[in-house]
């Protein structure tokens, strides 16, 4: 199974009025009435090229969206995928690109109601953090930064050093309470080469 997006165009205004009109979806939207198609044509032409609209792919078939639309310094996302692809982990792999595709240092904003618990889930699953509560419905939030995402990296790196670095300082330990000092020196060279490398990673941080 093949997952992947493409920018949106024209072509695809009929597959999103389709898919945000179906009974599902209009269950879990701030808005349960039916789009009316005239709108819906006007108000799609007016956005797709401007905002961040990307149709979604299973093996080539169209098969959800991910729509991102510019709020002043933030992008508002909705997502939506035929009821047959929930569960299989699709809209997550697609959000995944999503996420490369739109500018980095940016913040997206997603508004969920309440009660709709599948999608609370599904974006915390995704490292979106709670940003507000209303009465009717819940922000959450996530930025979109590849310094972060650089930073995590390094952090790990960090620490798989730090793991070998500690038996390292055990096995001196265990060489210390035998008495022998040229097994001694042999480990902290170790130990010593190990803290430059961590030396060298940490001033990418700064």
């Amino acid at each position: 199974m093949k997952i992947s997006i493409k920018r949106s165009t024209l072509k695809d205004c009929l597959f999103f009025y389709n898919l945000r009109n179906n009974s599902n979806m209009r269950k879990i939207s701030f808005n349960h009435n039916k789009i009316n198609i005239k709108k819906h044509i006007e108000w799609y032409a007016a956005n797709y090229k401007n905002n961040f609209f990307y149709t979604c792919y299973v093996d080539k078939i169209k098969s959800g969206y991910i729509r991102g639309e510019f709020k002043e310094d933030t992008i508002l996302i909705s997502i939506a995928f035929l009821k047959k692809l929930h569960g299989k982990n699709i809209a997550t792999e697609s959000l995944k690109l999503f996420e490369k595709k739109i500018p980095k240092d940016i913040i997206l904003i997603a508004k969920i109601k309440n009660d709709n618990s599948n999608s609370i889930n599904f974006f915390i699953k995704n490292n979106f953090s709670l940003l507000s509560k209303k009465k009717s419905y819940l922000t959450y939030y996530k930025i979109n930064s590849i310094k972060k995402n650089n930073y995590l990296q390094i952090v790990d790196k960090i620490e798989k050093i730090r793991k070998g670095n500690n038996v390292n300082w055990m096995n001196i330990l265990r060489v210390g309470f035998r008495n022998s000092p040229i097994e001694t020196s042999k480990i902290f060279k170790n130990i010593f080469q190990d803290d430059k490398k961590i030396n060298k990673l940490s001033k990418k941080l700064f």
